[in-house]
């Protein structure tokens, strides 16, 4: 084989390399980048080898005026390229805290809704706390650890619960957080533990329901 063949194998192989192990690792963006990085240099390496080899001055010119251009034409493409995925990777963090967000609070705030409605039916006849009329409509949902276990089963793969009873101010909140969303504040502690998750707060009171985002 050929000296010039082996190098453009050579070359070949080795970018492709450059791409593939990080890629393999999960860098897809690394690799791209090496890739390209190690494409330069190769390109660089080539022209310096073949110059010596042109016939005359104009043939050198065109090459480096061809490589430069594939240099450029290059950067420009990886550069779109990475900033269109970002603008693409936001939207869909977005989307996805506005379905969380929505879920969270059509199924809680439906649901203490629903105690409010009872704890109204039964000052009527007695005088029942917010937190008693909590704990008779939840029952056995209210775990001993805080968890709280929501009615509609699948969602407790993609979102966590936790109540806390408040009898100083006879109210009952359900914190909830979405491991799969990182909203507004990435500093911002969650009370599970974790950081720069959404998380919303739904409270019952005497005086009805109320529903905030908190992050």
């Amino acid at each position: 084989m050929k000296r010039e063949y082996k190098i453009l194998i050579g070359g070949v192989i080795i970018t492709g390399l450059l791409y593939m192990i990080p890629s393999y690792m999960g860098y897809i963006w690394a690799g791209l980048f090496l890739s390209l990085f190690g494409s330069i240099l190769y390109l660089v390496g080539l022209y310096k080898y073949g110059k010596k080899n042109y016939i005359n001055t104009d043939s050198a010119k065109i090459t480096i005026v061809f490589f430069s251009l594939l240099i450029v034409n290059s950067l420009a493409i990886f550069s779109f390229d990475y900033y269109r995925a970002n603008i693409q990777k936001e939207l869909l963090r977005e989307i996805r805290i506005t379905i969380d967000s929505s879920i969270i609070e059509t199924e809680i705030r439906a649901e203490l809704l629903e105690v409010y409605r009872g704890y109204l039916l039964s000052n009527q006849e007695e005088d029942v706390s917010v937190i008693e009329a909590a704990n008779s409509f939840f029952g056995e949902r209210l775990k001993d650890d805080h968890k709280f276990q929501v009615k509609t089963a699948e969602l407790e793969d993609e979102l966590n619960f936790v109540y806390y009873k408040d009898p100083g101010s006879d109210s009952f909140t359900i914190y909830s957080t979405a491991p799969h969303s990182q909203s507004w504040d990435d500093d911002f502690e969650n009370w599970d533990g974790s950081v720069g998750l959404l998380q919303t707060k739904t409270t019952l009171t005497e005086e009805g329901v109320t529903h905030e985002r908190q992050n």
